[in-house]
């Protein structure tokens, strides 16, 4: 049998509504699972023992009084340090707000309570919550579970790091531009990317500042299998019951894929990945057909920047929205940092209210094109970057495809910024692994609104595959006392 921190969310919640065992003991084996292995790769940054022992042994007291607080009574659950948590430190990945305490929930986190979880703490996440690596200023860099010497993606990566080693079974992050989605295919979990406003934001930045990006980021669930994110899903979105199982069956499955988008490749493992995934769909009874893109990406990409710089911009400190710091700022720093993609978002921070809501149509001409194309076909599965994880390295330096130095955003924008400014749910799935043992996952887009449907297809998608939720074999520095489900 498995260990208790290696069990699913949805089995931790049916063994202790069951009384198989108890929340507190759920809790003790990730806590004594942090203390053994966090040091090794830092992904929970503000742990609170304290208050989640208090609350595990509530829950305990409540079942044994015949009192069922909602589908996660007792279980453990981790949130990226953007969503404001009340009495426990929440950074939002900025240095002045290294010491700050909400004093109220964020309306996620909220939910998560009310559904009966038991908040364990925070996880690592880059400054401002804006990489695709995994280094903050105040709590220093988090590792990828399967390889420390690599990054485990960002900006969700302490997250996904956390759900990888065994720490947490369910976890909280949020997505601009492959901040779910990164993250989940390097550590080889699952995330789901929402249909844009199907969730509260509210609470991801500090309440004094104001909240200007109103468009295309989102928060999402993330573990390790289909079946925990559903889940989370169900109690994000407000249920107090456990989910009713939905079904999907290969042969209703109509499956487009297109390999490479904007032009930019993938490397060999991940095509190796894609096609022998896409092959056992196939073998299974999905019809899956290649196809190009639904819009043009390369105007989807800047749309996102157009989008994305102006919201941006609005919410800087006052010099920085002005010259000369925000040429600077845009076309020093940001393009240091992140090469082209710096250019349509430096010209997003320049446009004029008329050119904003502009972009937005572009946006939803771009959403409606998408919508057309889910009229013939369920999925669209395409990869998430070119690169499995790479090793760290100082944001803006160059990184690799099969040998060949590439700008830093290469990998990574086409597929993941162009992708999210439709709104669309995606789904990343832990598909395979590159011949070196590094997870590989592939994004499975859905139609607007249609979360549970995807995450019903997903899940069928993952029993073809045999996908089972893998936690990381990391080496213990201490001993275990953690008992089993």
């Amino acid at each position: 049998m498995s260990a208790l921190t290696a069990c699913s969310a949805t089995e931790l919640a049916r063994r202790i509504r069951n009384r198989e065992c108890s929340s507190i003991d759920v809790l003790e084996a990730h806590l004594d699972r942090i203390e053994r292995v966090n040091d090794a790769i830092n992904a929970v940054v503000t742990l609170d023992a304290g208050q989640a022992r208090a609350r595990a042994e509530a829950a305990d007291r409540a079942l044994s009084e015949g009192r069922l607080w909602g589908p996660l009574h007792g279980v453990p659950v981790t949130a990226k340090d953007q969503f404001a948590t009340a009495g426990l430190r929440t950074t939002y990945g900025l240095p002045h707000y290294a010491d700050f305490v909400p004093d109220t929930d964020a309306p996620l986190i909220a939910r998560l309570r009310r559904a009966g979880a038991v908040i364990l703490g925070k996880t690592n996440l880059p400054t401002a919550a804006y990489d695709w690596q995994c280094q903050n200023p105040t709590f220093g860099r988090a590792n990828n579970p399967w390889d420390r010497a690599r990054t485990p993606g960002g900006s969700s990566g302490g997250t996904a790091a956390a759900l990888a080693a065994g720490l947490s079974p369910l976890g909280l992050g949020a997505d601009v531009g492959g901040s779910i989605r990164i993250p989940s295919h390097f550590c080889g979990v699952t995330g789901l990317r929402p249909t844009e406003g199907a969730l509260p934001i509210d609470g991801i930045t500090p309440p004094d500042r104001p909240r200007t990006v109103g468009h295309i980021a989102v928060a999402g669930p993330m573990a390790r299998t289909v079946e925990d994110v559903r889940l989370a899903w169900d109690v994000l979105r407000g249920a107090t019951s456990p989910p009713t199982p939905s079904r999907s069956t290969p042969d209703h499955l109509h499956i487009a894929v297109t390999p490479e988008l904007g032009g930019v490749p993938v490397d060999t493992d991940t095509q190796d990945v894609l096609r022998r995934t896409l092959d056992a769909w196939a073998d299974a009874g999905c019809i899956v057909e290649r196809r190009d893109p639904p819009v043009h990406m390369e105007e989807a990409l800047d749309t996102w920047g157009h989008i994305q710089g102006f919201e941006l911009s609005a919410g800087m400190p006052g010099p920085l929205r002005y010259a000369p710091f925000k040429h600077v700022l845009w076309h020093g720093f940001v393009r240091s940092q992140y090469g082209f993609l710096a250019g349509p978002l430096a010209r997003g921070a320049q446009l004029r209210p008329r050119g904003y809501f502009q972009a937005l149509d572009r946006k939803e001409e771009l959403s409606r094109s998408v919508d057309a194309f889910f009229s013939e076909w369920d999925l669209w599965v395409t990869p998430v970057a070119s690169i499995p994880a790479f090793e760290h390295c100082a944001t803006g330096a160059d990184l690799s495809i099969e040998g060949v130095s590439v700008p830093y955003a290469l990998p990574f924008a086409i597929y993941n910024c162009a992708t999210a400014v439709t709104g669309h749910p995606i789904l990343t799935l832990p598909v395979g692994r590159a011949d070196n043992g590094l997870p590989i996952g592939l994004q499975v887009h859905a139609r607007r609104g249609r979360d549970a449907a995807l995450l019903a297809a997903g899940r069928t998608l993952s029993t073809v595959l045999g996908l089972k939720g893998t936690v990381a074999p990391l080496r213990d520095t201490m001993p275990s006392w953690d008992k089993t489900c």
